[in-house]
């Protein structure tokens, strides 16, 4: 009950009735009393009250005419009507009429009244709180967007908010005569689409699609709260629509892209697959149906060689040195092709590889007679990368070897390899003083058959660095490269680690 005092005004023509009023309640209530319906009339009009208590039988009008001009001017008023005789006809008369909560008879006992009172204040207070609630939800129920519909657990429409109405094309008049199972495709679809959708008193995520008067069946999500019963004691249910239509478009969509998504990858598998097996062919075809004329040509071609050194003949001698070249040049393309086909056939098997030691391994293996050469590298046990090491071994013999070519015309060779962490991952810089190469064609290096140099200088097929990049990626890392002309050439290879921690001494 509120804080504040409640405010009651009791009309009565017996004074004595109204001091007695007065005495008995005013230290629980703000009390005002007036002697005729006339003066009461005129408090009320300048001081609202909260409850008007009225004798029945007084001069002029009664107590059920006075109550019933109060309603009439402040319907809020609560009214209570005092009766010093058992007539029923009256008390009948007070309640349609003048609506009163309640009626007391003659003499009142003193502490029933006011438990009356305070009782009728409290309803009061109550009925308020819920109109109040009431229009709130009114407000919200009306003001929003989406469709809300009343239905009882028949279907029925027992209200509907203006969106609901447009939606579903009818007017408000309409409303009553209709039910939810108009606007469906079936009473059996309803059914199919509520079961399984029940929680507790709800139906939650009811996919259904509704028929509107305009003809167009909209695709709906809908979910209902119980809201309690009906005057007839029927189930009311506030249900919620959503109009999914675009989404189940767009579902619709995504799925056939899905489909076609899946045909592509399933005929694209199907190609690679081709191709890997046309790969393969390919790569038999080359190691035993290429390599063995190959290995002819060069026999026939030596022993042609040794034939005009006896005879004497020069031209000869030119001619066969000439195919046996080409044939050597050739066997090594064959070679570096194959190598370069099964670098992605081979699965990597990753463990502790000792940089340094592999260095050292692959440079002994590189022939560097009449060579003066200078090479840095990581001491043995100072950098430890996890890795495939017959893969890495490949990349070191082929980056090292293309170091020894480029820096033939110097007096001196400086090789250098040296590793450091950056954001957390192993990076190995090769690098070397020889003739470098134009920046700005970086990145043909790593191509199959990309070369920047000549045949005619430097010897070689262009594969070499291709098998570098295809090791790299294999490891799920990367390679790159920068120079200048005569200035050298870095090579820079990354491997991703999180455990990238380790120190690096030099060894000449």
């Amino acid at each position: 009950m509120s804080t504040d005092r409640i405010k009651v005004l009791y009309v009565d023509d017996e004074e004595g009735n109204l001091m007695a009023f007065r005495a008995g309640y005013r230290r629980d209530f703000e009390v005002y009393t007036a002697s005729n319906v006339k003066d009461g009339l005129a408090l009320l009009a300048t001081t609202p009250v909260h409850m008007v208590i009225s004798d029945q039988r007084m001069p002029g009008i009664s107590g059920t005419e006075f109550l019933t001009e109060v309603r009439k001017r402040w319907p809020k008023c609560i009214r209570i009507m005092l009766t010093g005789y058992s007539d029923i006809d009256a008390v009948i008369d007070a309640v349609n009429k003048g609506g009163i909560h309640a009626y007391i008879t003659k003499p009142w006992e003193p502490l029933d009244l006011k438990l009356r009172m305070e009782q009728a204040y409290e309803v009061h207070a109550l009925r308020e709180e819920r109109e109040r609630l009431f229009n709130h939800y009114r407000q919200i129920f009306d003001a929003s967007g989406d469709p809300i519909v009343i239905v009882d657990e028949t279907g029925a429409f027992h209200d509907a908010n203006p969106a609901a109405l447009a939606f579903l094309g009818i007017t408000r008049d309409e409303l009553n005569d209709l039910n939810i199972a108009t606007f469906s495709e079936s009473p059996y679809t309803l059914a199919t689409a509520l079961q399984g959708r029940r929680q507790g008193r709800s139906f939650t995520n009811v996919d259904l699609a509704l028929r509107t008067r305009r003809g167009d069946v909209v695709d709906c999500l809908v979910t209902a709260n119980f809201q309690g019963r009906s005057p007839r004691g029927k189930a009311l249910f506030q249900a919620m629509v959503k109009d999914i239509t675009h989404r189940k478009k767009e579902e619709e969509r995504l799925k056939k892209l899905n489909t076609e998504l899946d045909q592509r990858v399933a005929v694209r598998t199907k190609q690679l697959r081709e191709a890997m097996d046309d790969l393969s062919a390919f790569s038999y075809s080359v190691a035993h149906d290429l390599r063995s004329p190959l290995k002819s040509m060069k026999a026939l071609s030596s022993h042609l060689c040794s034939l005009s050194d006896i005879k004497g003949d020069e031209e000869m001698s030119e001619i066969s040195g000439r195919v046996r070249l080409n044939a050597q040049r050739m066997t090594d393309l064959v070679d570096d092709l194959l190598r370069f086909a099964q670098a992605d056939n081979d699965a990597i098997e990753r463990a502790s590889v000792d940089i340094g030691e592999l260095v050292q391994d692959c440079f002994k293996e590189l022939d560097v007679t009449d060579r003066v050469v200078r090479l840095e590298s990581p001491a043995p046990g100072a950098v430890i990368i996890p890795s495939d090491l017959g893969m890495l071994r490949v990349v070191f013999t082929n980056v090292l070897s293309n170091a020894l070519k480029f820096t033939r015309t110097r007096s001196v060779a400086e090789i250098s390899v040296k590793h450091s962490v950056v954001d957390g991952s192993h990076e190995l810089i090769i690098s070397d003083n020889g003739v470098g190469f134009d920046a700005s064609k970086a990145g043909q290096l790593f191509g199959v058959f990309k070369r920047l140099h000549g045949p005619d200088k430097f010897e070689g097929t262009g594969i070499g660095l291709a098998i570098v990049q295809r090791v790299m990626r294999k490891h799920g890392g990367s390679c790159w490269a920068d120079g200048a002309i005569d200035q050298g050439a870095r090579i820079f290879l990354r491997f991703p680690t999180s455990n990238a921690e380790s120190t690096m001494r030099l060894a000449s």
